[in-house]
């Protein structure tokens, strides 16, 4: 977790929603070099984005706000919102929605990995992997995986669940992830880890 001067530029960002660098310097009692290093920081560590504003005629100004990352930093009740939502779908009797909707959203899912692997013309099992782990890093799956290539096995572990409130009132999402690794792999998979079961991560043997 982020704390001291950064956590608090960032702050001051969510507040104000965007800010220059001179403009974060009047608001902190740090040198202004000082106060660049952590924008330049930040910004590599993709928690806030450069935009640029106009004002009148003249350069535009260069602003910085959070990005995606940045405001997952902040307290949400998506998650907790989502749950009660499915909750009263499934007690309306509304089953053949959710179905049809974690499905779809799987299918979009599979369909994201097939064109960044089309993107970048993927040839080996391993480079499928890595593009597949950079997709689950952007979904905030915290993933890791290590491959045997003698045996062709590999196991694909999820150190975090972004449906974590979902998974409390549906398994729904469980049964589709493990049959979105045997359609991207066409192999056999086992899960043998689970984090609705208790575990630290989801981890799938595939081969």
């Amino acid at each position: 977790m982020l704390n001291g001067p950064k956590k608090e530029l960032l702050d001051l960002i969510k507040h104000h929603g965007q800010l220059t660098i001179d403009e974060s310097v009047e608001k902190m009692d740090l040198a202004k070099t000082t106060v660049r290093e952590h924008f330049t920081q930040l910004e590599r560590d993709d928690y806030i984005e450069r935009s640029y504003e106009r004002s009148g005629r003249g350069r535009p100004s260069l602003r910085f706000r959070l990005t995606k990352k940045g405001n997952g930093l902040y307290p949400s009740y998506e998650p907790e919102m989502m749950r009660e939502l499915i909750r009263y779908l499934q007690m309306e009797g509304e089953h053949g929605i959710l179905d049809n909707f974690f499905t779809k959203f799987w299918d979009d899912r599979y369909q994201k990995l097939q064109e960044m692997l089309e993107e970048e013309q993927v040839e080996s099992e391993e480079e499928k992997t890595e593009v597949l782990k950079k997709m689950l890093e952007e979904e905030g799956f915290m993933p890791k995986y290590s491959l045997n290539k003698n045996a062709g096995e590999l196991m694909v572990k999820e150190c975090n669940c972004p449906f974590r409130e979902i998974i409390k009132v549906t398994k729904l999402p469980c049964k589709l992830e493990e049959e979105f690794y045997r359609k991207v792999f066409e192999k056999n998979v086992e899960r043998t880890t689970y984090i609705a079961e208790g575990d630290f991560a989801c981890t799938y043997c595939v081969g």
